[in-house]
């Protein structure tokens, strides 16, 4: 249902959006001009060398992994950027100091999110996010990195969500200590970190949401070396608040260790160990409330061997919860097939992943998934319906090039099944929503189609475009409203 009265406020998102493009795109610059060249005779050509392209800044998404000491080298040894002078400022005495920030606006039109269950059932809303983080480093012994967030919604109808808005609050604050020895790997982290481990599947910062999830308030000792990376932490997560300062869960205790090998050429090999202890009182999927002691151990293979690329995970979860015995699996298969030679390279990729449910409410046992702190947005469509448990999820998807490392387009087709007809239909947060105790609505959930095309603009801008459709399949029509939902949006994030 569309109103007239939302005309307004959806141009000036629009509008404001389109200035803040206007305004930010500062990026461009930092680039460049390009000088001609002469052109090669063929005996030049035989014996030139190839160039090496130069240092550049490189943004990822855990800021704290950054790195401009390349800006130490000779000024024709690296590509000059507009934000130079705030990154990597010597202050003497071996002291470094890197500014940086990010700013991004995104549009949202949204549809029947919850099958037609809320009203009004179309939304149009607009999302901004501004973040800035201060890096202090002396030598590689310490370190110092603090990262603010201010994060708001704006003309939203619907019921406020947590990950929408967070004004001017602490993302993360954390000491680094290398304690052994500057040339020695061995580093203690003590404070609020973002985290994300493999390709996300239970530990991603997710940053889709306005504001990042998997916030943890704790201590880590990680080491970096040619075939291991090893992390050993015990934290608390940190919910967030949408009109208080964020502070961490003091019921949940969260432990564990990851580990990648790395000595296998172009593949690798992820362990994992992760440790619940919730004494929240939460209800478990047969009902009960009680303390939840739960573990989760697994593994992850990758690789790539042109054209092909691959991937399998498996994990297993144990323990108890409220009195209840824990015995929960989830795995994935995913792969593609890069056509390299054509134009565009295309990429046709497929992938399967399964996550266990409840088979039986009375029997003692949670079957359930705890799909922990997962990246759910990209795996199980990006309108956001359905979580990694009692899920059995299969896609298919195409990717292309358009223009070589700059605009990216991809269209991913979804299908969704319970996998135990008894439990629930769990949402991207964990929490249980539509369930038929008896069995009888059947286990087809749905079908998405997600479309989307991002382009990056330069090294410090990019535009995001997408729009998604889910179809209701038998579980949705037999256990409530049905209808169809979509989700159009529009995204600019400048990062410096």
């Amino acid at each position: 249902m569309i109103r007239e009265t939302r005309t307004f406020p959806i141009a000036r998102s629009a509008i404001r959006i389109y200035l803040s493009m206007c305004c930010l795109n500062l990026g461009a610059w930092a680039q460049s001009a390009t000088v001609p060249t002469t052109p090669q005779s063929p005996e030049t050509a035989e014996v030139a060398k190839p160039v090496q392209p130069k240092a550049g800044p490189k943004y990822f998404d855990l800021r704290y992994d950054e790195d401009f000491s390349y800006l130490d080298g000779p000024s024709d040894s690296y590509k000059a950027d507009f934000f130079d002078p705030i990154k990597n400022i010597d202050l003497g005495d071996d002291w470094r100091l890197t500014l940086g920030g990010e700013m991004r606006f995104r549009l949202e039109a949204e549809t029947n999110k919850a099958f037609g269950a809320t009203e009004p059932a179309q939304d149009t809303f607009t999302l901004y996010r501004y973040m800035l983080h201060a890096d202090l480093r002396f030598k590689k012994l310490f370190r110092v990195f603090a990262q603010g967030i201010a994060a708001f919604d704006e003309d939203r109808d619907l019921a406020p969500r947590p990950t929408d808005e967070d004004e001017w609050d602490v993302q993360q604050l954390f000491a680094d200590w290398r304690f052994l020895g500057e040339d020695h790997p061995l580093t203690l982290r003590v404070g609020r970190q973002e985290w994300g481990y493999g390709k996300g599947r239970l530990m991603a910062t997710s940053d889709w949401a306005n504001v990042r999830r998997a916030l943890f308030d704790g201590v880590k000792l990680y080491a970096k070396g040619k075939t291991w990376d090893v992390d050993l932490w015990y934290a608390k997560p940190v919910p967030v608040q949408r009109k208080q300062r964020d502070r961490f869960d003091e019921d949940y205790d969260l432990y564990g260790a990851y580990a990648t090998y790395k000595g296998i050429p172009g593949h690798g090999v992820d362990f994992y160990f992760f440790a619940v202890d919730d004494t929240g009182n939460n209800v478990n999927p047969n009902g009960k409330a009680g303390d939840k002691s739960t573990y989760t151990l697994g593994s992850r293979f990758w690789g790539k061997s042109e054209p092909w690329d691959y991937e399998a995970e498996l994990a297993g979860q144990w323990g108890h919860w409220a009195g209840d015995t824990v015995q929960a699996w989830s795995w994935t298969l995913d792969g593609g097939y890069t056509l390299g030679q054509m134009p565009w390279k295309p990429r046709l990729g497929t992938g399967f992943d399964w996550a266990s449910g409840d088979e039986n409410p009375v029997d003692g046992k949670v079957g359930t998934f705890d799909q922990l702190f997962p990246l759910a947005h990209v795996y199980f469509g990006f309108l956001d319906l359905i979580g990694r448990q009692n899920v059995t999820a299969v896609n298919v998807n195409l990717s292309a090039w358009p223009v070589a490392e700059r605009v990216r387009t991809a269209m991913t087709y979804h299908a969704f099944w319970l996998s135990a007809d008894r439990d629930a239909l769990y949402g991207t947060n964990g929490a249980p929503g539509r369930r038929d105790p008896t069995g009888r609505s059947g286990t087809e959930i749905g079908h998405e189609l997600d479309l989307t095309l991002s382009w990056k603009i330069d090294v410090h801008s990019s535009l995001l475009l997408g729009y998604s459709h889910f179809w209701d399949s038998d579980f949705v029509i037999n256990t409530g409203s049905s209808e169809d939902a979509d989700l159009i949006y529009v995204q600019y994030a400048f990062k410096f």
